[in-house]
């Protein structure tokens, strides 16, 4: 069950009904009557809930918005009683995957609360759309600088022998001008590579040689490599690496490239109206939204064709200090040097 977390927007998104609003459309005298009535006493109800810390839980389809009655975050012994009340409503409904609100997550309350419920639940950040997305990433980059991902090899750093990894393999290779696979897991992944070629007659190298392998490489993806075992590779200095595996990000005194950590999308107009609809668009990522909608349990080519309708797109990437956009308006010698 996925669960929602937001900061009230208005008071009447604390109202747990709609029919106040029905009282509304229908303009006749006694229903004027009725709907101030009743307004006063939703408004009263909204009162209580601020004072008693109640958390406001709303159905829509398979999911629970949770709406705490507070607008601010700076409440924080408010918020802690609050947030007491939501770790029951968790169990309670059996939400074990979870979206927060942005303005939320710098809340210490909530900071100690997604500490605690890391191990429960699932608090999903928005990454879990890139390892459907890893052409379209390269591709939004390399279009800023004028080449092509076709003309370009491509690094795969993988360990482990899962369908996402091998769907991805044999969805990348038609794309790039070469692949090539960095493993421990050698046996496996060379049966792959010998089935490709006999099938595709299309040549991928199959390797874990830590001195040469990714020496020279301009792209790396790294699906589930650890920062440990990614350092011990001499890795060029001017890489770009995407990183799917978020215990992966690799740190050294001397790599100057470019990585990708996290990517921001848009949708078609109507994934944005049904969120806005909830009042869940103003205060969370559409990616984080996005990745709410996604059945992980279907194949990499029925999500793929899923992302096609809902018309995904790639709008921004991330790197450890924010948007990577701003930093490539000042690297146009660093990514030159990679593409010529």
């Amino acid at each position: 069950m996925i669960g929602y977390l937001k900061l009230k927007s208005t008071e009447n998104e604390l109202y747990e009904s709609e029919y106040l609003n029905e009282l509304e459309n229908k303009k006749t005298f006694i229903s004027r009557i009725q709907y101030h009535v009743c307004k006063y006493y939703y408004k009263f109800l909204v009162k209580i809930k601020y004072y008693l810390n109640i958390i406001t839980v709303k159905q829509v389809y398979n999911a629970y918005i949770l709406i705490l009655p507070l607008k601010s975050i700076s409440e924080n012994n408010r918020m802690k009683k609050c947030i007491n009340n939501v770790q029951k409503i968790i169990k309670q409904y059996n939400i074990q995957t979870l979206v927060i609100e942005e303005k939320l997550k710098k809340n210490p309350v909530i900071g100690q609360m997604i500490q605690n419920e890391e191990k429960k639940v699932h608090i999903l950040d928005g990454r879990g759309v890139m390892p459907y997305l890893v052409k379209e990433i390269f591709e939004f980059l390399l279009e800023k600088y004028n080449t092509k991902l076709e003309m370009e090899d491509l690094c795969i750093c993988v360990k482990e022998y899962k369908p996402l990894y091998i769907d991805n393999i044999l969805h990348l290779l038609h794309y790039c001008k070469n692949i090539n696979i960095i493993t421990k897991n050698i046996k496996q992944f060379q049966t792959l590579a010998d089935k490709i070629e006999e099938k595709e007659n299309i040549i991928i190298t199959v390797t874990n040689n830590k001195k040469k392998s990714l020496k020279k490489s301009k792209l790396i993806v790294n699906f589930d490599f650890e920062e440990e075992e990614l350092k011990k590779y001499t890795i060029f200095r001017e890489a770009i690496i995407l990183t799917i595996n978020e215990n992966g990000f690799y740190e050294s005194s001397t790599y100057s490239g470019i990585q990708i950590r996290n990517v921001e999308i848009d949708t078609s107009e109507d994934i944005k109206e049904f969120f806005s609809k909830y009042n869940l668009l103003e205060g969370c990522s559409l990616t984080t939204l996005y990745e709410s909608l996604m059945n992980k349990k279907e194949n990499f080519e029925q999500i793929k064709s899923r992302m096609e309708a809902d018309e995904i797109r790639i709008i921004k990437l991330y790197g450890k200090n924010g948007i990577l956009w701003k930093l490539y308006e000042f690297s146009w010698q660093i990514f030159k040097n990679l593409v010529y």
